[in-house]
């Protein structure tokens, strides 16, 4: 169980236009250094990130890396376990029909071993996410532990370079549980497990869009709505844009100090709101990583 928790805190601390491409080098605006800007997603095998050109020149220029959230925080996993308790006048079986509440404790049973009883401390979102990720696991025997946001800075530790959150764990856990909408919560548990192949078929489009770099295709799905899944526009925007938009006041100063390598979810860089865009109204130069263009 701690360790299908400590996965989870990790992912979550984590999803053609864009000329197809993952990686980008920041200069002009006064900068002495360039610094880089790479898409991360948290299903893809890291042996993907041998097939990204320069990516590991970038990252070994690079005096800074830079991500979401320092992953290292010893207070992450007792905070997030802590925000993603139910209340305790809330109980599964008050939001869940009795139909409902089989089926669900069926499946979980099937796939994590532990059923709704086992697992009633925790909120539906979270149990929907250790849900999905043990599924995704069994069907392809995706097996690293580690995602490429940490890998990187798991890396830069290694290497004693310094790593800089762009967020708190507070912050986190205030965007991730910060609606406490456990009623929607609920539902959305129900259907994905009531279609999972559909489920798991969309995280396959996922990845293939991601392994071929295109990332407005991945926010166009992002977008899309149909499903009860599927984000809100006030859920997006607080996932999503408005943490862009938060994060670009905070970058030039990091890219004043040193040359930075920013690893942030794919999501974050394409858009209008995405941080390319933002960047290049900021006044920075952001191109394309190119074989020929390290």
């Amino acid at each position: 169980m701690k360790k299908i928790f400590l996965n989870f805190c990790l992912t979550i601390i984590c999803i053609s236009s864009t000329n197809a491409q993952l990686l980008w080098k920041i200069t002009g605006n006064g900068l002495k250094h360039p610094s880089y800007l790479f898409g991360t997603h948290h299903l893809i095998p890291l042996q993907f990130l041998d097939s990204v050109p320069g990516l590991y020149k970038a990252f070994n220029e690079c005096e800074i890396v830079v991500g979401e959230m320092v992953m290292s925080n010893i207070d992450a996993t007792a905070k997030i376990q802590q925000a993603a308790i139910m209340p305790d006048h809330i109980k599964m079986s008050d939001l869940l029909s009795d139909e409902e509440y089989k089926k669900i404790d069926t499946e979980l049973k099937s796939v994590l071993k532990m059923g709704l009883k086992e697992l009633s401390i925790m909120n539906p979102s979270l149990i929907l996410t250790l849900y999905k990720m043990e599924y995704y696991k069994k069907l392809t025997g995706y097996s690293d532990e580690t995602q490429s946001d940490s890998y990187f800075q798991l890396v830069a530790t290694e290497k004693e370079k310094k790593v800089v959150g762009l967020e708190t764990i507070d912050q986190q856990i205030k965007i991730l549980f910060g609606n406490g909408n456990l009623e929607r919560q609920a539902d959305i548990l129900v259907e994905t497990i009531q279609k999972k192949d559909s489920f798991l078929n969309e995280i396959d489009t996922l990845n293939s869009l991601y392994k071929s770099g295109k990332i407005e295709e991945l926010i166009k799905i992002s977008k899309q709505k149909g499903n009860l899944a599927d984000f809100t526009q006030e859920e997006y925007s607080v996932l999503v844009d408005n943490r862009n938009k938060d994060w670009v006041t905070k970058l030039p100063r990091l890219f004043d100090e040193n040359s930075c390598f920013v690893a942030v979810g794919a999501l974050h860089l394409g858009g209008e709101n995405g941080l390319i865009k933002l960047l290049g109204k900021a006044g920075y130069k952001v191109k394309a990583v190119t074989i020929s263009n390290p």
